[in-house]
C-alpha cells in the first residue's frame, strides 16, 4: 500500500516537473521584439529621465505582433515598488497599442480617450473597452514572486484587454508594426510620457504616422487627452 502511495507521489512530482519545464520552454520560445534584459535596462533609464506625474515607478509589458506577452519588467527596486494592479493594466495597454497600430499607421491607447466618452463626436467608440476584456486567468496566474522577472507567468499568454488612456504604444521596425509596449504606475500622462521615452530608447518608434496625444480638456477631437497633475514636459504630446 505504502509503495503505491510513494509511487503516486513520485509520478505526481515527475508530472509537475515536466509541466513546469514545458511551461518554461514555452515561455522561452515566445518571439519578442525585445529581450527581458533590454526592456528592464531601458525602462529604468526612461523612468529616471521622466519627472512628470507623481514620479512613481512603473510596470512595463511588451507583446509581440500576435498580442502574446513576451516580456514583463518593473522600474523600481522590487515588485512592491510600484502598484501591483498596474502590471495587468500595462499588459492591456500593450495589447491595445499593438492591436490598433498598423504598418505605417500607429495609434496609441491615449489617442482613444476622447472618442470613448459618452456622446463623443470624433469617431465615437463608446463601449469599445467592454467589448475586449482582460483574460483574468492569463493575467493573474502563477507565483507573484516571479512577477516582473524573465519568468513572469504572463509571458506566453495572450492577456488581451483594451485601455483608453495614456501608456500603450505600438512598436515598430521603421514603418512595420512588430508589437506593442504598455506602461502603468503613474498618471495616464506620465505613463504615456515614459512609454514614449522607452520606445525611443529601444529604437522602435515608427518613422511614419503619429501616435502622439494632444493634451486638451475639451476632448472634441480624436487624439485629445485630458491634462494630468504635473504634465508639463510630457513626451509625445502637444
Amino acid at each position: 500500500m505504502m509503495s503505491r502511495v510513494f509511487r503516486g507521489i513520485a509520478l505526481a512530482g515527475i508530472s509537475m516537473s515536466a509541466a513546469m519545464m514545458t511551461s518554461a520552454a514555452s515561455a522561452g520560445s515566445v518571439s519578442c521584439p525585445v529581450s527581458y534584459q533590454t526592456l528592464k535596462q531601458k525602462l529604468v533609464q526612461a523612468a529616471n529621465a521622466d519627472s512628470t506625474g507623481f514620479d512613481n515607478d512603473y510596470w512595463a509589458v511588451v507583446v509581440n505582433r500576435g498580442g502574446v506577452v513576451c516580456a514583463v519588467a518593473f522600474s523600481g527596486a522590487n515588485r512592491n515598488s510600484q502598484w501591483l494592479l498596474s502590471r495587468q493594466i500595462a499588459a492591456a495597454k500593450a495589447f491595445t497599442g499593438n492591436g490598433l497600430s498598423l504598418t505605417g499607421g500607429p495609434i496609441s491607447s491615449g489617442q482613444l480617450y476622447a472618442s470613448v466618452q459618452p456622446g463623443a463626436a470624433p469617431n465615437p467608440l463608446f463601449g469599445v473597452a467592454e467589448a475586449n476584456p482582460v483574460a483574468p486567468g492569463a493575467a493573474y496566474a502563477g507565483d507573484a514572486a516571479n512577477f516582473g522577472t524573465a519568468n513572469d507567468p504572463m509571458v506566453g499568454q495572450r492577456v488581451g484587454g483594451t485601455i483608453t488612456f495614456g501608456g500603450g504604444l505600438g512598436l515598430y521596425n521603421k514603418t512595420v508594426a512588430i508589437g506593442g509596449v504598455g506602461l502603468s504606475g503613474d498618471t495616464a500622462c506620465a505613463d504615456h510620457s515614459t512609454a514614449w521615452r522607452l520606445r525611443a530608447l529601444l529604437g522602435m518608434a515608427p518613422t511614419t504616422g503619429s501616435d502622439a496625444i494632444h493634451l486638451e480638456d475639451a476632448l472634441d477631437h480624436f487624439g485629445d487627452h485630458p491634462h494630468c497633475p504635473n504634465d508639463a514636459g510630457t513626451q509625445g504630446a502637444s
